[in-house]
C-alpha cells in the first residue's frame, strides 16, 4: 500500500514539475522576445531591406534548421537577422515589416533530443498559441520541428492572420 502511494505521489509531483517547466520556458521566450522587439522597433522601418534567401541562410547556420520565409516584396521587407540566446537555446531574431508595420520573428532551434514526429510535441502542427501582453501581440507555432514566435505591436487578429496566411 505504501509503495503504491509513493509511486502515485512521485508521478503527481513529476507531472507538476514538467508542466511548470514548460510554462516557465514559454514565459522566458516571451519576455526575451519582447525585449528584443522593443529594443529594435524604432530602427526596423528605417533599415534597408535584405534578400530573404540571405536571411534564411544565416538562420540555417545559426540554428541548424532550414526555414522558408514568405516572399512578396510589395508587403514584406526583411530588415535583418541576429543570433540570440534564450535561456540555453539558440535562436534567430528576424526583423521584418509587413505592410509597413514592424514585426519580430523568433526562430528557435529544435531540441536535438526530441524526435520531431514524437507525440510529445508542444502542440499539433495545425495549432497556434496567441495572446497579448504589455501592448504587444504574440503568435507561437511549430512547423517541421522548429518553433516560431511572431511579436508585433499590431492588433492580435492582424498578427494571427499574417501567420496563418503566409507562414503556415
Amino acid at each position: 500500500m505504501v509503495l503504491i502511494f509513493l509511486t502515485l505521489m512521485v508521478a503527481v509531483v513529476g507531472y507538476h514539475i514538467s508542466r511548470d517547466a514548460g510554462s516557465k520556458k514559454a514565459d522566458e521566450v516571451t519576455r526575451e522576445s519582447l525585449k528584443i522587439f522593443t529594443a529594435g522597433k524604432n530602427g526596423i522601418a528605417k533599415a534597408a531591406g535584405k534578400d530573404p534567401a540571405e536571411i534564411e541562410e544565416q538562420v540555417r547556420g545559426w540554428i541548424g534548421a532550414k526555414v522558408t520565409l514568405p516572399r512578396n516584396e510589395r508587403i514584406f521587407s526583411y530588415k535583418g537577422a541576429t543570433r540570440e540566446k534564450i535561456g540555453k537555446q539558440s535562436a534567430a531574431a528576424v526583423r521584418l515589416t509587413f505592410s509597413g508595420e514592424p514585426y519580430l520573428l523568433m526562430i528557435i532551434r529544435p531540441d536535438p533530443l526530441r524526435v520531431t514526429d514524437a507525440p510529445g510535441a508542444m502542440f499539433s502542427e495545425a495549432s497556434f498559441l496567441s495572446w497579448e501582453k504589455d501592448g504587444a501581440s504574440f503568435v507561437f507555432w511549430e512547423r517541421d520541428g522548429v518553433t516560431y514566435l511572431l511579436v508585433s505591436g499590431v492588433d492580435l487578429t492582424h498578427a494571427f492572420d499574417l501567420v496563418r496566411q503566409y507562414f503556415t
